[in-house]
């Protein structure tokens, strides 16, 4: 990927190895990284540097998130927002698209998301297409053959759980069958959902997802299905994922009418624009993930039933890290390798864990999940000095942990 002098990104957070961490990430791609970790001051970096993203920590000191969000705004309306949070919510997601966020981030979020929310946001998505490639399922029987299992982790181990949902994928991969994917946040929904797509008859078609968490019905409504503008049509997802896999991502924000909406597409295979009195063929496969237990939404009501059966007809669950204690070694490693450390692949470090390392990393519960576990092995990654990664070289809530 390319990028110009003009991609200068403002990175605000009032804890500098959070801004330092995310210079490191983005630095190697050559984007120009400006550091502030007063949300105040920040305002004066924006008028004076115009940069065209601005990533802001959700919860500093003096102005918040939300507010350096609005103040950014009416200083400059076309630049674009990430909300970089620890305390990602429904909630959290709604508020910021309200005032115009671009996307957020939950933290800890890895590298390669952070890179992929800011390739979109400057218009560059589409120049990490191999990134989202997953290769063969073939089952992770140590470190150096796991690497090329599937993208992010989310098949490699051993355990129950993991071994459990390979055969899953393995038996509807080439079918047309819908899936609900279940599990915590970080767990992997998306990845596994692509890596799917990638052995299916639609691989050579497109991989189309959207987020159904949105502030304004509307908009949501547009993205999914189009609309009719004054400057002519505009196609919507339903319409862009045509003959391949549209992935619905925290399925249970719909709104009630949304829901509706996307019941009877799915139902009559087709759409239709937002403002216009025709229809389009609908010929896709869907998938959707949620970290929201959807029956117990049908049952209170809040989630329609018949959407609920067209989405559920293969469920899968992805269970939490904690309940996979037997696959971190191999997704340490895992990770490991595929983190460059050094400079040229001539210099890079193959690095391995101390015997108390790993056992920090065994006895930690994990609460963020596949995405924690990989940004916890990049920053050790990036701090060890040489080939063995101690305890020291971990994040303090690791090293503190009982």
């Amino acid at each position: 990927m390319e990028t110009t002098a003009a991609d200068k990104i403002l990175i605000v957070d009032d804890e500098p190895d959070a801004i330092e961490n995310c210079r490191r990430i983005l630095s190697r791609h050559r984007y120009h990284c400006v550091g502030e970790a007063d949300s105040n001051r920040a305002l004066a970096v924006i008028e004076r540097e115009r940069p065209q993203l601005l990533l802001t920590d959700l919860r500093m000191p003096g102005l918040d998130g939300i507010g350096l969000l609005k103040a950014a705004k009416l200083i400059d309306p076309r630049i674009k927002v990430v909300l970089l949070t620890a305390y990602a919510s429904i909630q959290t997601a709604v508020a910021s698209m309200r005032h115009g966020a671009f996307d957020y981030l939950a933290k800890p979020f890895t590298g390669q998301e952070l890179r992929t929310v800011v390739q979109r946001a400057l218009g560059q998505e589409g120049d990490h297409t191999s990134d989202r490639n997953a290769a063969p399922l073939s089952p992770a029987k140590g470190p150096a053959e796991s690497v090329t299992t599937a993208p992010e982790g989310v098949l490699i181990g051993n355990s129950p759980a993991t071994q459990a949902v390979r055969e899953v994928v393995e038996r509807v991969a080439a079918t047309e069958a819908a899936l609900l994917i279940s599990g915590e946040a970080g767990t992997g929904k998306e990845y596994l959902a692509r890596t799917i797509h990638t052995r299916s008859v639609h691989q050579s078609k497109p991989f189309v997802s959207v987020g159904c968490i949105a502030g304004d019905e509307s908009t949501l409504e547009a993205q999914l299905f189009g609309a009719a503008l004054s400057t002519g049509p505009q196609p919507g997802l339903l319409e862009s994922a045509h003959g391949g896999t549209l992935f619905l991502d925290e399925v249970g924000g719909l709104s009630p009418r949304l829901q509706a909406k996307v019941a009877r597409a799915l139902k009559e295979c087709r759409g239709r624009r937002v403002g216009e009195e025709r229809y389009y063929d609908v010929d896709l496969r869907v998938m959707a993930a949620s970290t929201q237990d959807l029956q117990s939404l049908c049952g209170r009501g809040e989630f329609r039933e018949d959407l609920y059966w067209h989405l559920n007809v293969v469920p899968i669950l992805l269970r939490p890290l904690r309940e996979r204690v037997d696959d971190i070694d191999v997704l340490a490693h895992w990770v490991l390798r595929t983190c460059q450390v050094g400079g040229t692949d001539d210099q890079l470090i193959w690095q391995n864990f101390t015997p108390r390392a790993r056992r920090r990393l065994r006895h930690y519960p994990w609460p963020g999940n596949l995405r924690e576990l990989r940004s916890v092995i990049e920053h050790a990654a990036v701090l060890a000095d040489g080939s063995l990664i101690d305890l020291t070289h971990l994040p303090d809530r690791l090293r503190t942990a009982r």
